[in-house]
This record gives C-alpha cells, sequence and structure tokens, in this order.
C-alpha cells in the first residue's frame, strides 16, 4: 500500500505544519523519495491481527502546488528545528493517516482534540471516534503501544477508538490498533 503525502490534504486539518517534518524525519534530504514503514493492525480490539508495508511517498514539486511555503519548511525543519521530538511525533502523526486510509478508507482526521481527553484527533466529524498517535525516534513498539492504550483506555466510552504508535529509527514500525468491539 502507497501513501502520496499530497494526500494529507484530503483531510479538513491538512496537515501544512507536519509535511515538512515528515519528509524531514521520513527521507532526510531527500526532496522526492519513499520509504517504506512496517505495519500491524487490527481492526478491531477481537480482530485477527494483520501485517504490511506501508510507502510513504512524496515529490517536493507536487507539494508546492499545493503548499507554496514548503520549501521554507523544509529548510527550517532540515537546518534549525532542533526539536527532534516534535519532528518525530508529526511523522508519526502522518504514517498514522496513511495507515487509516489503507485500514479503514474513507476515514478522515477531523479535529484535534483537547489536552487530557486520552486521545489526540477526532475521526469522520463524530465525538464517539478518535484515535491517539505516538512517534518515537527509538525504542520498543510493544512498550510504546501500551503506554499509549492504557492512556486511550481511560476514555473508553467511544464507539471507535484507535492507538497508532511508530518508532522510526533503522526500519520504520508501525502499529495500530482499533480498540473498539
Amino acid at each position: 500500500m502507497e501513501y502520496d503525502l499530497i494526500r494529507l490534504f484530503e483531510h479538513p486539518l491538512r496537515f501544512r505544519a507536519h509535511v515538512a517534518q515528515a519528509v524531514a524525519v521520513l527521507g532526510g534530504d531527500a526532496d522526492a523519495g519513499r520509504r517504506d514503514v512496517a505495519v500491524a493492525w487490527r481492526m478491531s480490539a477481537a480482530g485477527a491481527p494483520e501485517t504490511g508495508t506501508v510507502t510513504i511517498a512524496w515529490d517536493m514539486a507536487t507539494l508546492r502546488v499545493t503548499f507554496p511555503d514548503i520549501d521554507d519548511e523544509l529548510d527550517i525543519a532540515r537546518t534549525r528545528d532542533r526539536d527532534r521530538a516534535t519532528r518525530v511525533e508529526n511523522a508519526a502523526i502522518v504514517v498514522a493517516v496513511a495507515v487509516m486510509a489503507h485500514v479503514e478508507p474513507g476515514t478522515r482526521f477531523t479535529g484535534r482534540a483537547e489536552i487530557g481527553s486520552g486521545h489526540d484527533f477526532y475521526l469522520n466529524d463524530s465525538a464517539d471516534e478518535m484515535i491517539e498517535i505516538a512517534g518515537r525516534w527509538e525504542g520498543g513498539l510493544p512498550d510504546l503501544f501500551a503506554e499509549k492504550k492504557r492512556q486511550s483506555d481511560g476514555n473508553d466510552g467511544l464507539r471507535k477508538r484507535w492507538v497508532s504508535t511508530t518508532i522510526f529509527q533503522k526500519t520504520a514500525r508501525n502499529r495500530t490498533e482499533g480498540l473498539h468491539p
């Protein structure tokens, strides 16, 4: 499955701030490229685990048409922004959007949640569909997933709730699960 970063603009949130940071994390100095992310997912709490690869693709020439300031943002992300944790977290959001495009086509990230809600984004303009997302440069994917699942469990009354975690160093890996019945 492939996800072109231009598709981020299909969402009401557009993810402008995340595009350049994702390119910097996923592709370093490449203005056009592709990065494979090993993914594991479950559609629901009782669903069978599935695995695959999502390929994140980008081309700066295509992105410039929709986002004219992308070159400035990318230059800042590559040369002046020392906050790797935020760049990685924003890249994890991009990976989560790409995985959800495959797992539940048509799902849209429609709002940023309040701090303390247990989740990061509302989905599909619904107050009872949310996703929690986390990214780290290095570390164990199972531990990060367990931490974010515990956080999500504090808001278990949602009709649909998801957790998506990504580790980037070396081979990028993602785990996304629907925790709903």
